[in-house]
């Protein structure tokens, strides 16, 4: 009578080493996938909070707009709001603006102020004036609000009629006041276009 075997055979142990591999190979794949899930849902929530942050800082500069003109360093008076402000220039803004209330919470009463947005370096900026009426030094104060964008547009609608229509100019004499809405248009690096339309109460 032979002796009863103890332990595993070589064949067995190995057999047993490469289901261990495969099932942690297998666990591994899952988890990287799981966290390669996590941190694209992460990327993506934020790039919309950051998108929600600018139409909402956008939006409350709209909500105060003021059809009060200003005079810029030359002391030529300019429209309430304009596009291509300083087009060609240092400031190049696509649109800008007077508002009133405060810069931060829109507090009645607060002194009036110019703001202006622009697209430069594929970054979204919005830019403030201390006071409405610029000088040599009354410089603006740039704030870069989004990054990666490749495209920024703006058009306005104009005043209720058989006439209105949207347009992306506003300096004409026939435009007279604010427009009732204006159009955002961004396009992310990443191709992601996202357009929103906005009242502008001070027309309504």
């Amino acid at each position: 009578m032979s002796p009863r075997r103890k332990g595993f055979t070589l064949v067995e142990v190995l057999v047993a080493l490469a289901l261990f591999a495969l099932v942690s190979l297998m666990g591994y794949r899952g988890l990287s996938a799981l966290i390669d899930g996590q941190r694209h849902l992460q990327i993506r929530d934020e790039k919309w909070h950051t998108l929600d942050h600018c139409f909402i800082l956008f939006r409350s500069d709209l909500d105060q707009a003021s059809d009060r003109p200003v005079r810029n360093n030359s002391g030529v008076e300019e429209e309430g709001m304009s596009v291509d402000f300083d087009a060609g220039g240092t400031l190049d803004a696509l649109i800008a603006w007077t508002k009133t209330g405060s810069p931060n919470l829109g507090t009645p009463g607060a002194a009036p102020q110019r703001v202006a947005w622009r697209l430069r370096n594929h970054q979204i900026e919005r830019l403030s004036w201390e006071t409405l009426d610029r000088g040599m030094r009354n410089q603006p104060q740039p704030t870069v609000i989004l990054e990666k964008v490749e495209r920024f547009e703006i058009r306005l609608l104009g005043p209720a009629g058989p006439q209105q229509a949207w347009d992306n100019r506003w300096r004409k004499p026939a435009h007279a006041g604010l427009p009732r809405a204006v159009e955002v248009k961004i396009e992310l690096e990443d191709g992601l276009l996202i357009t929103r339309v906005f009242d502008v109460p001070a027309a309504i």
